[in-house]
């Protein structure tokens, strides 16, 4: 499996951490999804310009898509589900490094997701480029006063019933206690049809819903494999599939080989 490198310096302590941000660029997909949960002393985002990365904090999810911007505050326990082809900017922040402490998104106890549309996402992307050029530069002063336009311009998050919605769905799907179910499913946990659920998820993360289901599955599939407990059947069931053939072509159609090959191949990456 990848590696997630941090964008600070592991060698230094994180209690002595102040400020850092690095550019990313990640090509293909990576499931992390059965990589424990984190929690830092600091305030930690990601801004995409590309991709997608979808994160699980304190047992919701928050899909990251270019554009968007996810804020997780300090000690609050996440983890990365996965990367998808993604581009931007990671950063970290103590509190420290910030000279208004008044901004609502300090204040805010939950993750804060934001969109950045036409100019402000080009604003956005160059004060970012700013803040890494400053940083680079171990220019701290401008890099104070780069954070603070930055933190100034961010919103409480909306809680509008159709983003409720959507949080929902995918928090039940990459819910690990239970197995990946149908779209019908969920849209009747919800009290909403079928239809209007996709059309939802669509609108907001430019997916269906069952691609979330697919992508969950063969996330649950992949951490089963690495196991090495179960038998390819029992896995098959697992995810939702009863049908061990058909288990096999979704597996090889997404994964690019059939769940023997992947299981070879992780244990030969670990021997």
């Amino acid at each position: 499996m990848d590696r997630i490198e941090p964008y600070w310096n592991a060698a230094e302590s994180l209690n002595n951490f102040v400020f850092s941000i690095k550019q990313v660029e990640r090509t293909g997909y990576t499931d992390f999804s059965d990589v424990p949960q984190t929690k830092l002393p600091f305030y930690t985002f990601t801004y995409l310009t590309e991709g997608e990365v979808l994160l699980e904090v304190e047992g919701k999810t928050y899909l990251c898509q270019p554009g968007q911007l996810v804020i997780i505050p300090q000690k609050i326990p996440f983890r990365v589900l996965y990367f998808k082809g993604n581009a931007g900017y990671e950063c970290g922040f103590s509190l420290r490094m910030v000279k208004d402490l008044s901004y609502d998104c300090l204040h805010n106890p939950q993750p804060l997701r934001q969109t950045f549309t036409g100019e402000e996402a080009a604003f956005t992307q160059m004060l970012l480029t700013q803040l890494l050029k400053a940083h680079q530069a171990k220019d701290f002063r401008m890099v104070a006063s780069a954070l603070d336009l930055f933190l100034c311009r961010l919103q409480t998050p909306e809680n509008h019933p159709s983003n409720t919605t959507v949080a929902h769905f995918l928090e039940k799907v990459f819910d690990r206690s239970r197995k990946p179910g149908k779209v019908s499913d969920y849209a009747y946990e919800l009290c909403i049809t079928p239809n209007y659920l996709n059309r939802l998820v669509r609108n907001q993360t430019h997916h269906s819903a069952m691609d979330w289901i697919e992508i969950s599955r063969l996330n649950l599939a992949k951490a089963l494999l690495r196991q090495n407990e179960m038998q390819i059947a029992e896995i098959a069931v697992a995810v939702g599939i009863d049908d061990q053939s058909y288990f096999t072509r979704f597996f090889k159609k997404n994964a690019g080989c059939t769940p023997s090959q992947y299981r070879d191949m992780v244990l030969k990456s670990t021997n």
